[in-house]
């Protein structure tokens, strides 16, 4: 029996503030994966990423600097880019 290879990767991520520096937005590069493949997990202080395209698994674990309003953070996915949008907190 041949076993599977599986290449997990860390994904290319671009991180930065709006104009006002009132929201950070996170930037997540993820060729070829599916929507119903990503899990993504936010909270105040982190995100947490795992998704699935083929053999290849990608994983992300940010910490951030600032503190965000992790309930009203926004996500987006098209064309294999996925970007979130959360305030900071004040």
């Amino acid at each position: 029996m041949m076993t599977t290879i599986r290449h997990k990767i860390e994904p290319d991520v671009c991180t930065y503030f709006d104009e006002q520096m009132n929201n950070l937005t996170v930037e997540i590069a993820l060729p070829g994966v599916p929507q119903q493949n990503i899990k993504l997990r936010v909270n105040s202080r982190c995100l947490m990423l795992f998704a699935v395209a083929g053999d290849v698994h990608y994983a992300k674990y940010l910490s951030f600097h600032f503190p965000v309003v992790a309930n009203q953070a926004i996500a987006v996915y098209g064309n294999g880019l996925l970007r979130i949008e959360m305030p900071l907190r004040t």
